[in-house]
């Protein structure tokens, strides 16, 4: 009995003494020494984000990628540009034994108009992104895991769509800002967000929390609440369900 107790330990401690190399399976290999690495990339205007991934985002005049993640987990990484997007993938699908949240990619660009996530991590600015256009989706094209947009912005125009449960937060200022929330239980927080007018679908049941200066339109769809943070002059704002316009 006691040979049988030893032997199965000993095949467990050898098991994990030997993670870190990259012949093991996915699952209990362990992510190694931290790394960061350059990658080039032709010029693109949009990024495709992957599960498994953060990303930070920097408004600068050159651009440049850099990975950050576990040295066993390098492989798992590509990054490619295909008709102007830039396409981030983790093909880690597996973590018994990793910390979570490990891959990190930092972009700076001049210039950026649309971000798709399908990560359940956050992607987030580094500093205040002034693109004149800029678009943020998540969850519009298939089953994905639920993640964050968390940005400082000083943009012309914002639209934001997700049709599962995103979570929004932003600041700054945005001239014309358009929320579509089409189904799920997304959430746009945006009391630290001076917008001018603001044109939303709230299908969401969670809320949508607005700072707006001249004018808010839309409808309300299901118990997701309209959370307004002052009174501009024009509120036209249809009502189909049990969400309600709410004052603070």
């Amino acid at each position: 009995m006691k040979f049988n107790y030893y032997i199965n330990l000993l095949v467990i401690i050898l098991l994990f003494n030997s993670c870190s190399s990259d012949s093991m399976p996915d699952c209990i290999q362990s992510a190694g020494k931290m790394v960061f690495y350059e990658v080039p990339a032709e010029d693109f205007t949009a990024i495709h984000v992957s599960e498994g991934i953060e990303v930070i985002i920097t408004q600068g005049d050159i651009q440049k990628v850099t990975v950050e993640t576990g040295q066993n987990l390098r492989k798992n990484i590509s990054l490619n540009v295909k008709d102007s997007q830039l396409m981030l993938e983790n093909s880690s699908s597996c973590n018994w034994v990793r910390d979570y949240n490990i891959t990190k990619v930092h972009i700076t660009t001049p210039h950026l108009e649309k971000i798709y996530s399908a990560s359940q991590f956050a992607v987030r600015s580094k500093g205040v992104l002034a693109f004149p256009t800029l678009a943020l989706q998540s969850g519009m094209f298939s089953e994905t895991a639920s993640g964050a947009f968390e940005m400082e912005l000083d943009c012309e125009n914002l639209t934001v769509e997700d049709n599962q449960a995103v979570y929004c937060k932003m600041s700054g200022r945005i001239d014309n800002l358009v929320i579509n929330f089409y189904s799920g239980d997304a959430r746009f927080d945006g009391h630290n967000l001076t917008a001018q007018k603001v044109q939303f679908f709230h299908r969401s049941s969670n809320d949508i929390i607005l700072n707006v200066q001249q004018e808010v339109r839309g409808t309300l769809y299901s118990t997701g609440n309209l959370v307004l943070k002052n009174q501009p002059p024009i509120v036209e704002v249809e009502r189909l369900y049990s969400g309600r316009v709410i004052y603070e």
